[in-house]
């Protein structure tokens, strides 16, 4: 998405519009800076797999519909068994696209209106996936083995070619899942293999911009109990901001940034993190239906042509999609201060 475009789905903290989010609009249009909508999504094995759970497809297609997303991280592609193939994963994810997604226009032709790329580690189960708006430049799959443990779904990176100057590197992970030391023993060990990659490879591109998304299986955040007899001694989302990522931590409808379970949410395990230097946040959302009371999940409805109920988002996954909107940072001049000046009020107004 890029300057002109229509920016009224960017929200912030609580579902509301603010006045920031219409003044960087203003700055957009006037300088045409690049605006691009990153969704990261673990969609519980919907697609992928001979066994996956496709009876969810029709509301985790309504979601990413409405949410727009210009790229779309996704974990969890594949089955139910440990017979994945990466073939029939992309083949499925394609179909998927093509069949369900409106977001990249009538008929949408792979290569042309939208590209795909899958992660070639996987546990034999699942494996990570990004779908793009924009070609890539390039892919890659990185290994996240360390620590005396195997790879395990590694890091998946594509190179997309942004319009405008700056391009963004998009990483994507899911770390080892469940509690106890041995697992955070080895989320760590993949943090801090993935920590290391990304930070050669924005090493290597100095100009361009770069998020990181995924399932971290973690959370550090204050008042989550899910794994805190381990988080005192492993810190694997700290260990992955420290290769120069902020978190843009958007929150739900109500003000909660939980994304597990979807049913009652009670940790956050899904994140998105960006290059601040090269990334503005003007907005985000945690995407809830059951935390939108019945009048604004209808106001919703009305205004978008969606047919969202409550239990849309547990069924389509149990996590909730976490979506983060950027503008990328121009080079220096008028219009890249104001665009700058306006971000920095909009994150003030967030803290306040």
């Amino acid at each position: 998405m890029s300057a002109g475009s229509d920016f009224t789905a960017v929200r912030c903290a609580r579902g509301q519009f603010c006045l920031a989010a219409a003044l960087l609009c203003f700055a957009f249009d006037a300088i045409g800076a690049t605006v691009v909508r990153v969704l990261d999504w673990n969609i519980h094995r919907d697609i992928g797999g001979t066994d996956s759970n496709v009876s969810a497809q029709d509301e985790l297609a309504e979601v990413v519909n409405y949410l727009n997303p210009d790229v779309w991280t996704i974990n969890e592609l594949g089955g139910n068994s440990s017979s994945f193939n990466i073939t029939t994963a992309r083949n499925q994810l394609v179909s998927f696209v093509q069949s369900n997604l409106t977001i990249f226009g009538a008929s949408p032709r792979l290569g042309t209106n939208f590209f795909v790329y899958v992660g070639t580690e996987n546990d034999g189960f699942i494996t990570n996936a990004i779908v793009s708006r924009y070609p890539f430049l390039s892919t890659q799959t990185y290994s996240d083995a360390g620590g005396g443990f195997s790879a395990l779904r590694g890091l998946t990176m594509g190179f997309v070619d942004l319009p405008g100057t700056t391009d963004l590197g998009v990483f994507t992970a899911h770390l080892k899942a469940s509690s106890g030391a041995t697992n955070a023993n080895q989320r760590q060990a993949e943090a801090e293999a993935d920590r290391a990659s990304i930070a050669n490879w924005l090493g290597a591109h100095a100009s361009a911009a770069a998020v990181m998304t995924g399932d971290f299986n973690e959370s550090e955040d204050p008042g989550d109990t899910r794994n805190a007899a381990v988080t005192s001694t492993y810190h694997p989302i700290t260990t992955l901001k420290s290769a120069g990522l902020a978190d843009a931590m958007p929150v739900s409808i109500r003000g909660d940034n939980d994304t597990i379970n979807s049913t009652n949410p009670t940790a956050r395990f899904d994140y998105v993190l960006y290059t601040a230097n090269k990334l503005s946040l003007i907005g985000g959302e945690i995407f809830d239906t059951k935390q939108y009371t019945f009048n604004q999940l209808s106001a919703l409805n009305s205004a978008n042509g969606t047919a969202f109920v409550a239990a849309d988002s547990a069924t389509a996954s149990d996590h909730l999609p976490v979506l983060a909107v950027f503008s990328v940072i121009p080079e220096p001049g008028t219009g890249a201060l104001l665009v700058i000046g306006v971000a920095l009020f909009w994150k003030q107004r967030r803290r306040a």
